[in-house]
Order: structure tokens, then C-alpha cells, then sequence
């Protein structure tokens, strides 16, 4: 290996200066002087002394003290990489605990959906989902409904879903066969077959299978008319119309197909009116490494946005569901829609705050998941209309529905609640009974009413009164275990045929005549904990919360309970003052909370807000610790323990229940790190952060006071971290690569020694660069919140989006917004150094390999100079003639770049057996072209299975000869010539000016890098093609220099002053090659 820069004093027989005398005489051949290497056998008597010299010397000791920042660099990075992994497997905030769903599939290939209907028909399929002993036809006649299975998504994943909807609607018709007349008729699940492609990675084939499920919804339409007339519905009395949309349901990447199938030209206006998406990424791509996935998320998102302005969108619904912390395949942040379409159009839901499955799915359980299949089943039910021709109920009725059916009620607006009235009196009711504070019915309670009410036994319902004396602005909050009335719930999905409120006057001692003002939407608070039989239904309380104000006029609140009870449960009732939050500021490392008791004001619950910023990588640990009340008995034991929900108030995104816990890890989902581009003018004003809300559900008989002790957890937040800027890392590594290939040719230009990457790695981090960089991390985001706070009223709202997505973007604050990102850079530097270590032993056990089969075969022996013969200019103009051809016509050219970058470690390898500062050179720019790997792999990997099925049609970008033409040239010119020395003191100004032109292009690359490549690190593929192409031109300007009177003149050579010491001592040297190299000396 080479030495470092301060070895400049070597002798002149040392094995760098022999190795540069050899890489030098490639250009002095060219020249007026030329260079003579010493004899091959000078050169191994030179190193076998110099080698038995050094290995007298502490060798190791020596070189771990000339690389010790880069080892605490790889060891840094190891400790937070293993940390990280550690992290991810077991310190995931929730628990995996989905209930494993069963099916009995059929899938029939709709073999008529040919050529005739669609260009794409060799490479996708459609096939039509059959449940086994469900479905008796094969043909489909009731409600479509298509499914886009996601990136490498397969048709087969429909199955637990449908299977799911076929078992619930036939439960439903069985019990009310009467609402098959209403449209109730069931649906019919498409699938399609797409090939299992990269979606998430290829813009083009998202475009590709947009362009099918278009011509699938067109075929599937076309089957109906048929079909009914063959297959007429079990209906009397019900007129069906023939279906005009599809339902459609897409997982993952499959969400995106289908938004983008509603710009493209086959598309048939008003074919899709419901849309609902899986773990979809809507804002931003996942991995934004091709420039064709985020040109289409930009086209599609600006679609959707101005869709619902100017009526092309106006009846469709659009449902965001995600797993949340358990999904690690996709960020969870960009599943909000509430920014793409306004709410009457759209929701946006968690799977943890979804009633009845309350719990957290990575990205494939959401698709087979029994408690989310259930829930999705009976949501598809509740919608269905085959009256209508969209096969739907109406729009806003639909959303009514679908928000009842996925968002916890206490999120709802009061017009939320449906009304109801009806008129009541005393003769109604077993039994009327006023109470003063609140009312409490345990089963003897009610059994004692009951008992004591005999005579009107006919009677099955009782009334409570409470006053309304002084309860202006007050709420009344109810709690009850529905299995108090345990023979009266009719369904567990419509619990509120219970209860009744009712707004009551006294018109005698005895009479009482009520109004029954509404049946008010109950919560349900799920009594789930860790470890629970995930095939159990979880069982939950009833929680109801409702203003007083809705009772003006009246002097009673009546709460109409059933007299029928069970053996367990219980029932609480109080008028109570509104729940105010109370607001907290979370500290640096922790903030102490206390929640008083509930002396006089009877509330079941309470809340609190944690003024936390919009830190999305940042998980809190809230410990949570209840005093007894010292009124409770000391033998009685609470009606319930302590439930406590986190939720985001009015985005109604994220929720998440636990139940009696003692700790709880609170993570936040926000709205990314990124904005899109018209985000600011098209959001909603109630879509800002406004922090957290812990509420807790206590018995307030029990509960003295609720302490809450509230830090960051670490160790949660690190995997969080890597999930969310893994393409900052990306992008960080390749500033180093620029940084570490910059200062090799900076070294190289000012002292003629070419170091190798350690030694380059290691020089930066000890000469500043590495500090000045953290530096730069750590005030970038505070730059950019500072110009966008000053420049707010003079940047339009586009401007802002774009400054704001500069670098790793801006959300949130604190110390996190200064931390986060010099911990990325300093992750970047060891990831980069990894790789040099790992490209620096691949090469090195290369040469050897080499070395030794030449040594075998007869060949160039080690130490022997490589110049290239006569055949170079013959093999490089078939090469490139190859090349050209190939990827004009038939390989893409990313698979060029990867023959290129094989090419191009082979011959670094072959380099270093024989001169080890050309070597350094060529592991320099293999360095700097592996951060282009990534960008490569999606295209590569659609080609080779569109190869499979037979699929030669590629995107036209993929055949662009300058993607790959500066990685080409310079791998050509590097392998056999050293890049030449453009040092200060060769006074031609055109060196100079090429000279300042480097080291602007290097500069160029690193800011490019640096502010715009965290968020579309695709373009660093291009920035480094044209770095290599400029570096190609530094080399073909030896030949054209040497044209040029005022080089020879002032310039005669380019070779290092090193190089030239070790040519001094050769023999046969001319007298004009002696006064050369005293001149350079």
C-alpha cells in the first residue's frame, strides 16, 4: 500500500517511488522526456529490503496509530449499526399479535382478457376470486371489486380478505335476509397477476400497470350485462342497475397503480368511485432511487389535489389504512391523505386505533391479519347498494358509515351523532328514579329495581333523571360494561341500541314527560394487553360523552337503561365539567406530570397535552403510576383498571389504546420530513401538529391521583431513525466517496502522492473536515427554519416547499431537529469507510490471485511494468462500438454500469500486482462508483424479469448512451494511464484553469449532494457520471496538450517529482532526461 504524505523522504528504492516511477512513464512515452523504469529485478531486490526493514519495526502498532480515527469510526458505526438491528427486532414499540386467517381460494384466469382487450396480456393476468363452499358460479354477477397487490405483490393475496367478506355477508344474510332487497348482494373479488414486479422502485411499471387496470376495469364492466341476464339476483321486489364502477382495493405500491390509473388516457371517467389503500406510501416514494417514480408521484399527487377542485374527483372516496410502528417496509407518515383530498372525500386511519382490531401490523399482515380481514369485511358490507349504478351507497353517507366504522366515536364532531326523537312518559318506563351525583347500577341494583317494580314487570326499560341545575356547559360521561345487559345486546357492532338520553320535565309529583333527543355513538375502550390470546375477541367498555348544552329547555337529563341485566358489569353515569387539557412542555430528558383527583367533579376522564415537536423518529416512554383514593375501602378493588389512549387530536390518524399498563412508549406519526409541492396551499387549517393527548379512563371512586413520568427512549427511537433516513445515508456516503476521491486528487496535483482511501479517509477526519461537516449538519435545519421564518410573506408557498426540503428536511424542533442529522453524517463516514475496507481486500486478495496465476501460467511476473502495447486503441474502438450497440438496442444501461463497475474492480486488481499508486487511483474511483450501485438495481431487476415472461419493451430512457458515457470513457483511460498531475507549478494556464475546474466540479458535486440528494438521492448517479466524464477529459487533455507551444514550452511533463527520483537512478538515462528530472526535483 502506499505511504502516507509525509513519506516524501524515502529513499528513492523505496516500493512507492519505484511503483509511481512506473505509473508515470504511461505519460512520459508521450512526451519529450520519458521516464525509464528501473529493472524489474532492482525493483523486488528494493522492495525485499524495505519489507524485511519494516517488519523490524512495530509494524501493527505503527499502522493502527496512523488509522486511528478510522477505526473508532468503523467501530462506532458497528456499535449503532448492531445497536440498531438490535433495536428493530426487539425494541419495536407494539407487539406483532394478528390472529392467523384461513381460506379456501379459487382463482380463475379471465383467459378471454387477451390481446384484444389489452397490449400488456404476455405479461399481466386477471383472475376472479372464488371462496370454496361459498361460491357456486364461476362467472361473476353481483358487486365488483378489484384487487392491486403492491411492490413483488402476488394476485394470490386477495385471499384472506375476500374470504373474510364472502363469510361475513353470508353470517349477515342469514340473519336479515331482508336486506338483500336493499342491494345487499354480495361482491365479486378480481385479482390481478402483475408479474410481481418492483413497483416501489420503477416508475415505468407503475405507469405500465396503471395502464392494465384500466383495460381490466373496461373488461370486467362489459362482463355484467351478461352475466345478471344469466344469473339474475334472489330478489322480489329489488330493481338492480348494472354496474358502472368497480371498487378497488390496492396494498401497498398497488394504492399508487390506482391513483395513477385515474390520469392516464383509457381511463373511464366515474369506473372507480371507492378507493381504498393498504399501507400505501401516497406522499412521497419510499425509496426515491429512480428519477421516473418521483416525476410520478409528482404528476399523480398534483392530479388528485386539483381533482376534487374541478369536479373530476368529486365522487370518490379515497381510505388510507396503515399498520403503523410494526410496518418497517414503508413509513408509515405517508400513508396521510388528508393533504391529497378534503375530508368530505378521504380519511386516514392507523390499524392500532381501529375498532375491534386495536393492535399494530407490519406491511404483509395487513393483508391477512384475521381482525383487520373481519373489520374490512364488514366495512365493504355496510356500503354495498347494487340499486345504484355505482354499485355504492352515496357519497357522504358512505363516509358517514366508514368513519363509524374506523375511528374511535370520541374523535367525532356533535354533528357526528345521529339524531333521533320520539316522545315518552312515565307509562313507558318499569320504573323512574332521580338521583343526585350519579348514577351507578351494579347487577344487585338492578335486580332490586327490577324486584321492587313487579307490577309494571311488562315494562323493559328504566329511567334515570339527573338534574341540570347549574350545568351550563357541562358534558355527562357514562361508563358501562355492556355485559351488564348481557340479554338485551342485539349485535357487538351496534352497541348504542342500549342506552337512550332524554331531555325530561316534571309536569306533576309523578308524571315526567321526556324527549328523546338523540342515541349518542358509543366508544368502545378495549380491555387488550400484551401476551392476549389473539384468537379471543377482545373484550371493551362503553364509553359515552355528550354535552348538557344539546338538553337546553329542560330540567333532567334521563339516561334509558334496559331493566334485563347480567351477572357481571357495571354502569356509571355523572354530569361532570368539560375535560380540559392539561399542556405540558417536555423537557430535555424528562418532565414530571401529576394529574390531581377527581374531588367533586365525578370524571371519568381525563386528558393530558405533551407540547412535543413533530419529530417523527422520536419514541417517549410514559411511566404511568396511580394512588388509591384514601376514601376507597381497603378491601374494594376499582370497577376497572386505568385505560390510557394516545391520539392527534384533530387529524384522527393516529390512536392507540393500552390497558392498565405501567408504562407506555408513545411514537409519533407525522407528516414526514418532506412536503410536496402545492402541500402549504391545499391543506387543511386543522391539519397542524398540535402535539399529544394522553387520556386516561379511571373509576374516580378509586383514583386520588395519576403521575406521569415522561422521557425519550432512546433505544426505540434508533430503529426508527434508520427507517426513516436510510436514503440520507445514502446520500451522506457518496459526499464522502466525492470528499475522499477530492483530497486523493488534491494530494496527488500539490505532491505528487496518490494515497490510498484509509489513508485519505484518515487525513479527514484528522485535519477538520470531518468537525467542519458535523458542523454543517448540525446548522443547516436551523438555517433553513431561520430564512423561511424571515421569508414567509415573500416566498410563495412553492418556494417554501422547496427550501424546506433542502437537505434532510424540517419537521419539528428541539435538539433532535441539530442531533439527528450529525449522527447521519457520522453513520455516513463509517458505512463509507466499511466499503473501503471491503473494496481494499476484495482488490488486494485479487492482486494476489493474480499475481500467482501469472506467476503459474508463465506470465507477467509481480513487478513488471504494464504499458499498453499497440492493440490498446483496437480493443478500446471494439469496445465502445459494442457498447454503443447494446445499449441502443437491446441492455439497458444500467446493466452497462454494473459490467463497467466489474470491469473496473477486475482491473484494479490486476493494478495493484504490479503499481500500487495507479492502484490507489483505480480503488479511488471504485469507490466513488459504488454509491451509483443502488440506482441501478430496480431497472436491472425489471429487465431480468421481464426477460423471464418473455417482455422486451423498456422504458427509452433506459437506452440513453450519456447515463453511461463518462463511467465508460474513464474506465477506458484509467485502467491503462494514471490521471495526470495538474500541480502549481507547471505554469500553463490552461492547467491552471483545469486545475480550478476539478476541484469547482468536486465542489459542485458536494453541494448538490448535500442539499438536494437526502430527498431524490437518484440524481447522485448523474452527478457522479459527470464527474467521471470531466475526469475522462483531464485525461485526453495529455493528448491534446502536447500539441500546444505553450505547454511543451512551459510544461514539459506531467509526471510526479516522486516518479522522476526513482527514474534518476535508472541506467542508459540521456543527459536531457537527467536535467529534466534535476528540474523537477
Amino acid at each position: 500500500m502506499p505511504s502516507a504524505p509525509n513519506t516524501q523522504e524515502e529513499p528513492s528504492g523505496s516500493r512507492h517511488a519505484s511503483s509511481g516511477s512506473s505509473s508515470s512513464s504511461v505519460y512520459s512515452s508521450q512526451l519529450t522526456a520519458r521516464a525509464v523504469s528501473p529493472p524489474a529485478q532492482h525493483i523486488s531486490e528494493q522492495s525485499s529490503s524495505q519489507q524485511t526493514r519494516c517488519w523490524k519495526q512495530p509494524h501493527m502498532q505503527k499502522m493502527l496509530r496512523a488509522h486511528t480515527g478510522t477505526l473508532v469510526l468503523v467501530l462506532v458505526t458497528l456499535a449503532v449499526g448492531l445497536l440498531a438491528a438490535h433495536s428493530y427486532f426487539t425494541g419495536q414499540t407494539d407487539r406483532p399479535n394478528c390472529a392467523m386467517s384461513y381460506s379456501r381460494p379459487q382463482y380463475i384466469e379471465q383467459t378471454e382478457f387477451g390481446r384484444s382487450w389489452t397490449r400488456y396480456s404476455a405479461k399481466y393476468k386477471l383472475f376472479l376470486y372464488r371462496e370454496g363452499g361459498y361460491d357456486v358460479h364461476n362467472t361473476a354477477n353481483r358487486i365488483p371489486i378489484l384487487f392491486i397487490p403492491g411492490n413483488a405483490g402476488s394476485h394470490k393475496q386477495v385471499r384472506s380478505i375476500a374470504s373474510a367478506t364472502a363469510t361475513a355477508y353470508v353470517e349477515m344474510l342469514g340473519k336479515s335476509p331482508e336486506l338483500l332487497d336493499k342491494g345487499c348482494v354480495g361482491y365479486d373479488f378480481f385479482t390481478l397477476g402483475l408479474n410481481e414486479e418492483l413497483t416501489a422502485l420503477h416508475g415505468y411499471s407503475i405507469v405500465e400497470q396503471a395502464d392494465f387496470v384500466n383495460d381490466a376495469i373496461r373488461y370486467i364492466l362489459a362482463q355484467y350485462p351478461r352475466a345478471r341476464a344469466r344469473y339474475r339476483l334472489p330478489s322480489q321486489t329489488a330493481e338492480f342497475a348494472l354496474p358502472e364502477s368497480v371498487v378497488v382495493i390496492g396494498h401497498s405500491m398497488g394504492g399508487v397503480v390506482a391513483r395513477t390509473a385515474f390520469m392516464l388516457p383509457n381511463h373511464i371517467p366515474g369506473s372507480v368511485q371507492a378507493l381504498f389503500t393498504l399501507s400505501t406510501p401516497h406522499n412521497n416514494p419510499t425509496a426515491s432511487l429512480e428519477w421516473h417514480v418521483e416525476q410520478i408521484y409528482s404528476q399523480v399527487n398534483q392530479f388528485w389535489r386539483h381533482g376534487f377542485h374541478n369536479g373530476t374527483l368529486d365522487n370518490v372516496s379515497l381510505v388510507s389504512i396503515a399498520g403503523g410502528n410494526l410496518d418497517s417496509m414503508i413509513n408509515s407518515d405517508y400513508t396521510y391523505v388528508g393533504n391529497l383530498a378534503p375530508p368530505r372525500n378521504s380519511l386516514s386511519v392507523l390499524s392500532s386505533g381501529i375498532n375491534d382490531v386495536w393492535l399494530s401490523q407490519d406491511h404483509q399482515s395487513v393483508l391477512w391479519c384475521a381482525q383487520m380481514a373481519r373489520k374490512f369485511a364488514s366495512l365493504l358490507i355496510h356500503i354495498m347498494d347494487a340499486r345504484q349504478p355505482s354499485q355504492l351507497i352515496p357519497l357522504d353517507q358512505r363516509m358517514d358509515i366508514m368513519r363509524h366504522q374506523l375511528y374511535p366515536a370520541i374523535d367525532y364532531k356533535q354533528s357526528d351523532h345521529i339524531p333521533y326523537e320520539r316522545i315518552t312518559s312515565l307509562d313507558n318506563y318499569r320504573y323512574i328514579r332521580e338521583v343526585e351525583g350519579a348514577v351507578k347500577l351494579y347487577p344487585a341494583d338492578m335486580r332490586m329495581l327490577a324486584e321492587n317494580s313487579q307490577e309494571r314487570r311488562n315494562k323493559a326499560r328504566g329511567l334515570h333523571l339527573l338534574p341540570l341545575f347549574g350545568a351550563r356547559g357541562h358534558i355527562i360521561q357514562i361508563i358501562y360494561d355492556p355485559w351488564l345487559f348481557s340479554d338485551t345486546v342485539r349485535d357487538y357492532d351496534e352497541p348504542n341500541v342500549q342506552l337512550a338520553l332524554l331531555g325530561c320535565n316534571r309536569t306533576s309529583n309523578e308524571n315526567v314527560h321526556c324527549k328523546t333527543l338523540s342515541i349518542p355513538t358509543v366508544t368502545k375502550l378495549p380491555l387488550k394487553q400484551d401476551g392476549d390470546d389473539p384468537r379471543v375477541s377482545v373484550h371493551a367498555l362503553h364509553y359515552i360523552e355528550y354535552p348538557v348544552k344539546e338538553f337546553a329547555g329542560f330540567s333532567y337529563l334521563g339516561v334509558e337503561v334496559p331493566v334485563k341485566y347480567g351477572s357481571n358489569g357495571f354502569l356509571r353515569a355523572a354530569i361532570t365539567e368539560q375535560p380540559q387539557p392539561r399542556s405540558f412542555k417536555l423537557g430535555t430528558t424528562s418532565t414530571s406530570i401529576k394529574i390531581p383527583g377527581n374531588k367533586g367533579a365525578l370524571q371519568v376522564r381525563n386528558r393530558v397535552r405533551l407540547d412535543v415537536p413533530e419529530t417523527p423518529f422520536v419514541v417517549l416512554n410514559a411511566k404511568i403510576r396511580v394512588r388509591r383514593s384514601p376514601q376507597a375501602a381497603l378491601t374494594a378493588s376499582p370497577q376497572f383498571a386505568p385505560i390510557v389512549r394516545q391520539s392527534d387530536e384533530e387529524r384522527q390518524f393516529e390512536s392507540k389504546f393500552w390497558y392498565n399498563p405501567e408504562s407506555v412508549d408513545l411514537a409519533i406519526h407525522g407528516r414526514g420530513a418532506y412536503f410536496s409541492a402545492d402541500t402549504l396551499s391545499t391543506a387543511p387549517e386543522d391539519d397542524a401538529w398540535t402535539g399529544i393527548y394522553m387520556d386516561f379512563w379511571t373509576d374516580p371512586d378509586f383514583t386520588a391521583e395519576i403521575a406521569i413520568a415522561v422521557s425519550i427512549n432512546w433505544y426505540s427511537s434508533l430503529n426508527r431513525l434508520i427507517k426513516r433516513y436510510d436514503m440520507a445515508l445514502l446520500a451522506l456516503s457518496f459526499v464522502w466517496a466525492c470528499l475522499v476521491l477530492a483530497y486523493q486528487l488534491i494530494l496527488w496535483n500539490c505532491m505528487g502522492v496518490f494515497p490510498s482511501c484509509l489513508q485519505a479517509i484518515e487525513r479527514l477526519i484528522r485535519n477538520g473536515t470531518l468537525a467542519a461537516m458535523l458542523v454543517a449538519a448540525a446548522i443547516s435545519p436551523v438555517v433553513q427554519i431561520a430564512v423561511a421564518h424571515l421569508m414567509k410573506s415573500v416566498w410563495s408557498d412553492a418556494t417554501l416547499v422547496q427550501w424546506n426540503n433542502l437537505f434532510m428536511g424540517v419537521r419539528g424542533g428541539g435538539f433532535t431537529l441539530v442531533l439527528v442529522p450529525m449522527l447521519v453524517v457520522v453513520m455516513a463516514l463509517g458505512f463509507i469507510i466499511c466499503q473501503a475496507v471491503a473494496l481494499t481486500c476484495i482488490c488486494n486478495l485479487g492482486a494476489l490471485l493474480i499475481a500467482r496465476i501469472e506467476r503459474f501460467t508463465g506470465g507477467a511476473v509481480l513487478g513488471e511494468s504494464k504499458q499498453p502495447d499497440s492493440s490498446v486503441p483496437v480493443r478500446a474502438l471494439l469496445a465502445t462500438i459494442m457498447f454503443v450497440a447494446f445499449v441502443s438496442t437491446f441492455v439497458p444501461y444500467q446493466f452497462a454500469f454494473l459490467v463497467i463497475y466489474l470491469a473496473q474492480l477486475i482491473a484494479t486488481a490486476r493494478t495493484l500486482t504490479t503499481n500500487t499508486t495507479h492502484g490507489a487511483y483505480q480503488l479511488g474511483l471504485l469507490l466513488f462508483w459504488t454509491s451509483s450501485l443502488p440506482y441501478c438495481a430496480p431497472e436491472l431487476l425489471v429487465w431480468v424479469r421481464n426477460l423471464s415472461v418473455l417482455w422486451f419493451e423498456d422504458a427509452p430512457a433506459d437506452h440513453n448512451l450519456v447515463n453511461v458515457a463518462g463511467y465508460f470513457a474513464l474506465r477506458l483511460l484509467a485502467s491503462y494511464y494514471m490521471v495526470p498531475r495538474l500541480h502549481s507549478e507547471q505554469s500553463s494556464r490552461i492547467v491552471g484553469w483545469m486545475r480550478i475546474i476539478t476541484y469547482a466540479c468536486f465542489a459542485t458535486a458536494l453541494t448538490c449532494a448535500w442539499l438536494l440528494c437526502t430527498r431524490r438521492p437518484y440524481i447522485l448517479y448523474s452527478v457522479s457520471n459527470m464527474a467521471s466524464m470531466w475526469l475522462a477529459f483531464v485525461h485526453c487533455s495529455v493528448f491534446f496538450l502536447r500539441f500546444s507551444r505553450d505547454y511543451r514550452s512551459k510544461s514539459p511533463t506531467v509526471t510526479s517529482s516522486k516518479c522522476s527520483t526513482a527514474s534518476s537512478g535508472s541506467e542508459n538515462m540521456s543527459e536531457a532526461e537527467i536535467e529534466l528530472n534535476r528540474k523537477l526535483r
